[in-house]
């Protein structure tokens, strides 16, 4: 098996989640968001729809996962030693997702009532919010890059001789 080493690029696809939420963190500190803001329990309707959605998708791609475990690209993440990375990415995401899932419905109860706890529930609700928003994307265009390769192209890039970039060129009707 190869030995895959970090690039920056794998650092920046783990903690931009991480980020997104202190952005969050942020615009909740510089604004005083509370949980007594108008339309909050839509909000709160919304995110609780839009996690189980998120939910319900992890669940079908990773049944769909298991059947492509035989691709050249899941061979690849195999084979570059990826399989810690790629396991962290999809779990991270999943669990975030029951989460964010969970707080929300704890947020349509503790809303009702006053206290400094609420604002406490709210502010690391929002901070997940951020990361949730983060790690779903990472994870959905993982899963989205990972379904639609070409189980057929090499990794090695394709060199034409110019007499096969002209034909190329013919065919496409350009000259």
């Amino acid at each position: 098996m190869k030995k895959y080493s970090k690039t920056i690029g794998d650092y920046i696809n783990l903690t931009y989640p991480l980020i997104i939420a202190l952005l969050f963190v942020i615009i909740d500190a510089r604004w005083k968001f509370t949980y007594k803001v108008k339309g909050f329990s839509n909000v709160l309707e919304s995110v609780i729809t839009f996690s189980s959605i998120v939910i319900g998708f992890y669940t079908a791609m990773y049944g769909i996962l298991i059947a492509m475990k035989n691709i050249t690209l899941m061979k690849e993440i195999r084979q570059q030693n990826l399989n810690g990375i790629f396991k962290f990415q999809l779990y991270d995401s999943l669990l975030i997702s029951f989460v964010v899932l969970v707080l929300s419905i704890v947020m349509q109860i503790v809303r009702n009532y006053d206290g400094s706890i609420n604002n406490f529930f709210f502010n690391v609700w929002f901070a997940i919010i951020g990361y949730f928003v983060g790690s779903t994307y990472r994870a959905i265009s993982l899963l989205l890059k990972i379904i639609f390769a070409d189980d057929n192209k090499n990794a090695e890039v394709q060199k034409k001789t110019p007499l096969e970039k002209k034909k190329q060129l013919e065919r496409i009707g350009t000259k």
